[in-house]
């Protein structure tokens, strides 16, 4: 059973856009895309329904991993080295692996100057030039924009930058950094980085966290491994939310769950939505 579980998630994955790499500045390490694992069976949803109902962050979810937690992936990049670096009105080439017809195009990107704050509404939106190549891959010219002013991450001069198709499956695509080396830093710290949530929106928030803790709490007491918390968690706070159907990977990634993430996935949801507004209740 095991065996044919992992093959229809294998067959689902492998047909989706896949972010691969962003290269910007000559000479600067590529991005990879936050979270998404490229070597294996994963893929990287970027809903608005599952964003707006607050069970995800900005950059949506992975197959193997769930809930993309952008402030620790992008901590985690920048001490790898592997953020690209960006001036104002520079051009990124991303490529992601298009698959099949759900990962084709066209694309659009949009990007948070903040890194992790700006949800569904506020992203700054980017011009996109796009090319299939023979290879099976897509390239993508996201040009910045000439006022951009990165502020995000402790380095205080990273963005994140979205790039997502309109596949009725997903939307599929997927998120990285980028770190603006034309500006001045930001100075971010826990005392001058200012909460935009109302009180109302707190109060509104806990209700909602109240009803999530239980099956958040049972997900990880569920989980054989460190590495299955976040996608348990997601999926549970997926179905509590109506969400479960969003896409037409949900229900096969649900199933597939303990197989696939005991060997490939990396919590990276436990934490909650590092820095958004009204985190849910990811529980560690």
């Amino acid at each position: 059973m095991d065996s044919l579980r992992g093959w229809a998630i294998l067959a689902v994955a492998n047909g989706q856009g896949v972010l691969l790499s962003a290269q910007g500045t000559k000479g600067t390490p590529a991005s990879p895309g936050l979270q998404v694992d490229p070597t294996q069976t994963d893929a990287n949803i970027i809903n608005e329904a599952e964003i707006n109902a607050n069970v995800v962050n900005e950059c949506g979810r992975t197959l193997l991993a769930g809930n993309i937690d952008i402030g620790q992936n992008t901590e985690d990049q920048l001490a790898n080295n592997t953020v690209t670096s960006v001036t104002k009105g520079s051009t990124v080439a991303v490529t992601i692996r298009q698959g099949s017809a759900d990962g084709a195009g066209p694309y659009t990107c949009d990007m948070d100057l903040t890194s992790n704050a700006d949800g569904v509404s506020g992203q700054t939106k980017l011009t996109v030039k796009e090319t299939d190549s023979a290879d099976g891959n897509i390239t993508l010219a996201v040009k910045m924009p000439s006022n951009m002013a990165c502020v995000g991450a402790s380095t205080g001069n990273v963005c994140t930058v979205r790039c997502f198709n309109s596949a009725a499956a997903g939307p599929f695509g997927g998120c990285f950094a980028v770190q603006q080396t034309d500006v001045t830093p930001n100075a971010n710290s826990p005392a001058t980085i200012k909460t935009e949530q109302s009180l109302e929106g707190v109060a509104a928030q806990i209700a909602v966290n109240q009803v999530d803790l239980p099956a958040a709490v049972k997900a990880n007491q569920d989980a054989s491994t460190e590495a299955e918390q976040g996608l348990l968690e997601a999926n549970a706070l997926l179905a509590i939310n109506n969400l479960g159907q969003a896409t037409g990977v949900a229900a096969v990634a649900a199933t597939t769950a303990t197989t696939s993430a005991k060997s490939t996935a990396t919590a990276k949801a436990k934490a909650g939505k590092k820095g958004q507004k009204g985190a849910r209740a990811f529980v560690a």
